[in-house]
Parts: structure tokens; C-alpha cells; sequence
């Protein structure tokens, strides 16, 4: 049973290949999980390390000429850049639930109008930090909100920290088959403890893999699966 819904998944994974092969997608995950969404989930979960710790950074200048702004600004997160690049853990990137790469010599980057300032325009991005298993989660941290404070900062320009740093995972769907893989372990334990008289099946398997937050820096893999038991009458 569990061989033929493997199979039927794996149909479904190669409609969606190419679409997965022509772009990496980094999918920003916010907020821990809290109990309610904890016993939602299916038994087997995968704990895994977030790719990246992501900080929302908003980029502010008042010149009061628009071009002089735009331009202190186009500086300011070229200084960025170029200071990520020599650390080597750290890139910058911009959108809201699945990030692309900043790069700030890019023509099409539109820097609005602050409606609530004159003469101020803006630029929300954000400071990825690769995140690294060797560090505690509060180093990390640190380390993230030291780096962007320490920022050169060209002209009136100004950055503020907007909230606290969220975590990204690359191509989630990478996971599937190592939850795939424990689920069915699972189940032979299952088998195992309940005799042999029962088959189990699965619903849902070939579902898109999800995630949740559940601690600073790590994530929780999932599924979402039913397990039916059909047992025979003796």
C-alpha cells in the first residue's frame, strides 16, 4: 500500500519539477508555533535548521531633493552589499513571503514616498544570515542586528530594525521524501505493536510539504497525513 501512494506522490512531484527547477524558492517562515497548531500536526514531524536567520531592515532618507535621495540610498545599500560579501554568511534580499536577491544597482528598485514625512523616501529589504549550528541561536542573533547597525550609512540615510529576525527555508519540498521515509518507519512500527491482523493506510501523502517555526533558529518538517487502520475480525 504504502509502495503505490510513494509511486502516485512521485507523479505529482514531477508535474511540479520544472517550475522547482527554473527558480530556488526561499519561503520566509514568522512566528513559533503555539500549542493549538502543535496537536494539529500529523504524529511524524522532521526537525530540521532554518537555511537562514532574515532580519526586515527599512532603508530611510529625507534629502530634500528626490534624486539626492534616491541615489544616498542606492549607496547606502551598495555599502551593504559589499560588506556582505566580505563576510561571506550574509546576503541581502527583498520580498515579503518568498525573498530574491537585492542587488541595489538594479533599475527597476522603486524607493516610495514616506506618506507620513515629508521629503522622505524608503526601501524595506532584507539582511539574510546564513544560520550556523555551531552558534547559539542569541549569537546569531547578535551578530545579525551588530552587523546592520555597524552599516555604512551614505548621506541623511537612516536603517531601522523592523520587528525581530524571522527564519527561511530553501526549496522545503527537498524534505518530502526524508518525511516520506519516516512515516513509513512509523507505520512498521505500528504494524509491529498492533500484529498483523491490520493494514494501514494513508491518506494525504501526496500533499505539498509544509513547515512551521519552532524555535529561533529551527523548523518543523511535516506531512499532513492521516494513518487509517483496517484491522480483520479473527
Amino acid at each position: 500500500m504504502l509502495k503505490k501512494i510513494i509511486a502516485a506522490s512521485f507523479v505529482l512531484i514531477c508535474a511540479n519539477a520544472q517550475a522547482q527547477d527554473e527558480a530556488v524558492e526561499e519561503v520566509i517562515v514568522s512566528g513559533i508555533m503555539d500549542s493549538d497548531e502543535y496537536y494539529e500536526m500529523p504524529a511524524v514531524t522532521l526537525k530540521k535548521q532554518g537555511d537562514f536567520m532574515v532580519q526586515d531592515v527599512r532603508i530611510v532618507n529625507d534629502s530634500r531633493d528626490k534624486g539626492l535621495r534616491e541615489k544616498e540610498i542606492r549607496e547606502s545599500l551598495q555599502a551593504l552589499a559589499e560588506s556582505a560579501n566580505k563576510q561571506g554568511n550574509i546576503q541581502l534580499a527583498y520580498g515579503d513571503e518568498f525573498l530574491r536577491t537585492l542587488d541595489p544597482k538594479d533599475k527597476s528598485l522603486v524607493f516610495p514616498k514616506d506618506g507620513s514625512r515629508a521629503d522622505t523616501s524608503y526601501f524595506n529589504f532584507s539582511v539574510k544570515q546564513k544560520v550556523n549550528q555551531q552558534l547559539s541561536a542569541q549569537e546569531q542573533e547578535a551578530a545579525l542586528e551588530k552587523f546592520i547597525k555597524s552599516a555604512k550609512k551614505v548621506g541623511r540615510t537612516e536603517l531601522v530594525l523592523n520587528g525581530e529576525a524571522d527564519l527561511s527555508i530553501v526549496t522545503p519540498e527537498k524534505y518530502r521524501y526524508e518525511v516520506i521515509q519516516k512515516i513509513s518507519e512509523e507505520n512498521t512500527r505500528l504494524r509491529q505493536a498492533i500484529g498483523q491482523n491490520c493494514d494501514i493506510q494513508l491518506d494525504g501523502i501526496s500533499n505539498r510539504v509544509k513547515w512551521q517555526r519552532s524555535g529561533i533558529t529551527e523548523l518543523v518538517i511535516y506531512i499532513p497525513y492521516r494513518t487509517q487502520l483496517l484491522c480483520k475480525q479473527n
